[in-house]
């Protein structure tokens, strides 16, 4: 008689909806913002259940630049009337403080708030009404454009609470000059409606008053470790507990979700380690906590961390798309696996961004997820901001997004317990699988599109052969070397899995803090939108110059280039070497 054997059980298969939900509610008792002494309530609670599900845990307490948002009036008087309208407003982190006094300017209304649209604020520094979030592309552009103050109308029913600085993490002194330097203000679509109204029917006068506390305070990160048993590797889980009001879905979601997954990996077999990075700083010092970890761990986490799975904002309610989390391509053949085994949808991807905590790319690490799951366009709980933003592709993550509605009805726990899994399979694949499951030849190809889609008009002044002879090298070396993992996936062996692994850790190295920074491996860039591979920035304006101006360009962009193919011939340097290594050890 042949005895059947028994299914080996699914990483995922005892997470628990019903703790989820009571670490999330245990969270959300309290408002976290940075620096609080209810933050730090927070923290310690966290640090409890990671040493109950056997972590080893260690606080850490630095400085850090955090602005908190504090009371904020206007009002609006039309000329000639003498009506004086006041509206509901709130000020955001990092704004210009005015003080007790408020500021007065004619008001301007400048659309989407797109650099062409705020020239409306010349002459004489108006104070210009656009329309949508409250976020440092648009506060970075009225003050160039030399507005006086900046007031956004959001098309939610309940205004969000925005940072408006670009500066990543704490300044340095040459970052304090792209501080802001003028008060910022929201306004909620109620009353928003109103005040467009009044603007664009004519002359109106802005009175704008914002109060925010800006300044140093002392502010947690708290690190969970789970011991590897075979590499004296990691993988790094990481997410925010700082929060605004009671943050249930933001972050608290996510808080639980960090939680469940160190439960359910404490007690699996890990070929590398899991390390659980809990960060403050995020909503209120633009990303400071991970910042200063990625400053004052630099080597450590270049030598030691094989990747960087971020998680925030999960289990929203209605949120069912899980196709556009962010996933470099090396990492999204995971997410994707995991996403079909548990949802039977297909996982998309989108470019890594500079939001939401994504401190380790100079650092090289490779990374995936971020915000997992959004509503669709159509859903109830859809945000109208997120959806005009997205050109109507998503709701986002709901109306309620940093605001005092952020509460635990906002969480569905079979969602909630959904994106859970997720990450449970995926953190789980990287502590696991001893060769590590990164797909640089989707990577390579990925860089060969994008060379080759860059203006041809910019070959007048470079060569542009020269860096798609370099891709397609590279695109041919990861192709190899995938082949010769093929096996080894299959079948470890010791030796050769270690000198694989540090191959593909060197290819990361080598390829990603080129692909997605312009200041390099040791700074952060500022937290504007940026397109895929920004030193490129300089090549595709080239296509578009002439004269002086393209001369002058070309020299950046000669030095631009010569990045990128350096970048290129190491990580094609270290694949060939790495295949040959490996086929060598196979006779």
């Amino acid at each position: 008689m042949r005895v059947r054997r028994a299914a080996t059980p699914a990483p995922w298969d005892h997470v628990s909806a019903t703790r989820l939900m009571a670490d999330l509610e245990a969270l959300a008792q309290w408002a976290r913002l940075s620096g609080t002494p209810e933050e730090l309530k927070a923290f310690k609670y966290v640090r409890r259940q990671l040493q109950a599900a056997g972590c080893k845990t260690t606080l850490i307490m630095h400085d850090a630049y955090i602005s908190l948002p504090g009371p904020a009036a206007l009002a609006a008087t039309v000329p000639g009337t003498g009506t004086s309208v006041t509206f509901p407003c709130i000020t955001h982190s990092f704004s210009a403080s005015t003080g007790d006094q408020a500021i007065s300017a004619t008001a301007c209304y400048a659309g989407d708030g797109r650099p062409e649209d705020l020239v409306c604020v010349q002459p004489g520094g108006k104070i210009g009404v656009v329309d949508g979030l409250a976020t440092p592309d648009r506060v970075h552009a009225a003050a160039r454009a030399g507005a006086a103050g900046l007031v956004c109308l959001n098309r939610d029913p309940l205004v969000h609470e925005m940072i408006v600085s670009p500066v990543w993490g704490n300044p340095a002194p040459d970052d304090l000059d792209r501080l802001p330097r003028i008060p910022v203000v929201s306004v909620a679509a109620e009353h928003g409606d109103r005040l467009r109204d009044l603007v664009k029917g004519g002359a109106v006068w802005l009175h704008l008053r914002t109060q925010v506390d800006t300044g140093w305070r002392r502010t947690p990160i708290l690190i969970g470790e789970l011991d590897g048993e075979v590499e004296d590797t990691f993988v790094m889980m990481a997410g925010h507990v700082d929060s605004w009001y009671r943050g249930a879905m933001d972050n608290g979601g996510a808080n639980a979700t960090m939680l469940e997954v160190a439960r359910a990996l404490a007690g699996v077999r890990r070929y590398r380690g899991v390390r659980f990075a809990f960060w403050s700083g995020h909503s209120h010092g633009r990303y400071s906590g991970s910042t200063w970890y990625a400053d004052h761990f630099w080597h450590e986490l270049a030598d030691r961390c094989v990747v960087h799975v971020n998680i925030d904002s999960v289990g929203g309610r209605h949120a069912v798309i899980n196709r556009h989390a962010w996933a470099m391509p090396e990492t999204r053949a995971v997410a994707d696996r995991v996403i079909r085994a548990l949802v039977g949808e297909r996982f998309e991807g989108g470019r890594v961004g500079r939001a939401g905590d994504q401190s380790f790319l100079g650092v090289g690490l490779p990374s995936l997820l971020m915000s997992l799951s959004e509503q669709p366009a159509d859903s109830p709980d859809a945000s109208r901001d997120f959806n005009i933003r997205t050109g109507g592709a998503t709701g986002g993550l709901g109306w309620w997004w940093h605001t005092t509605d952020d509460l635990p009805d906002k969480i569905d726990p079979q969602l909630l317990l959904r994106d859970a899994k997720i990450y449970v399979g995926v953190v789980h694949a990287f502590a696991t699988e001893p060769v590590l499951p990164l797909d640089y030849a989707a990577t390579a190809r990925d860089w060969l599109a994008t060379l080759r889609n860059l203006p041809r008009a910019a070959g007048r002044h470079l060569d542009l052969r020269a860096p798609l002879a370099d891709a397609r090298r590279l695109v041919e070396a990861t192709a190899t070397l995938e082949r010769v993992l093929r096996p080894l996936r299959e079948r470890p062996r010791r030796r050769a899995v270690r000198a694989a692994n540090a191959a593909l850790m060197a290819i990361g190295r080598a390829l990603i803090p080129v692909g997605y920074t312009r200041r390099g491996r040791f700074d952060h860039d500022p937290a504007l939108e940026q397109r895929d591979i920004p030193l490129l920035a300089s090549v595709r304006a080239l296509g578009g110059a002439s004269g002086d101006a393209a001369k002058h360009l070309a020299v950046r962009a000669q030095r631009d280039l010569n990045a990128i193919r350096l970048a290129l011939q190491q990580a094609a340097d270290v694949a060939e070497a790495a295949a040959r290594e490996l086929r060598r050890a196979r006779r």
